[in-house]
């Protein structure tokens, strides 16, 4: 697969969550959005479909193409059958997030384990962090 700026690929776990992670900063200057989403370069044209669990742990700052780029991201998953969330995020950009009410559009979960019991209880409960 392509190499990708902003977002790496971590794993696909034998349950099918694949878990990808951010590099750093998520800004306009190191990603452009166009016809394809960062997560096809990853884990293929089919990426909406997966159930991703995206981690931020990394991410200390992100601008508004940053977070076009998360709500984009996630209405695909929903009209796709796929499953997204975000986790481990860092204090000034969960405040960010919060400021803009994005956990009501994205699940924002506090670590992957709790991505993962979402994904297996089928909800998208967003603001589960």
């Amino acid at each position: 697969m392509n190499e990708n700026p902003i977002v790496s690929l971590v794993s696909v776990e034998k349950d099918g969550c694949i878990r990808v992670a951010s590099r750093g900063n998520i800004t306009a200057a190191e990603m452009t959005l166009g016809p394809r989403n960062p997560l096809e370069a990853l884990v293929g044209e089919n990426w909406p479909c997966n159930r991703i669990i995206l981690d931020l742990s990394k991410t200390d700052f992100i601008d508004s193409t940053a977070i076009a780029w998360l709500i984009s991201t996630s209405k695909q998953f929903r009209a796709n059958g796929g499953s997204f969330a975000i986790h481990s995020i860092v204090p000034r950009v969960r405040q960010m997030l919060d400021l803009l009410k994005i956990g009501r559009i994205i699940p924002i979960v506090a670590d992957e384990n709790a991505a993962r019991k979402m994904f297996s209880g089928g909800g998208h409960s967003a603001q589960a962090a």
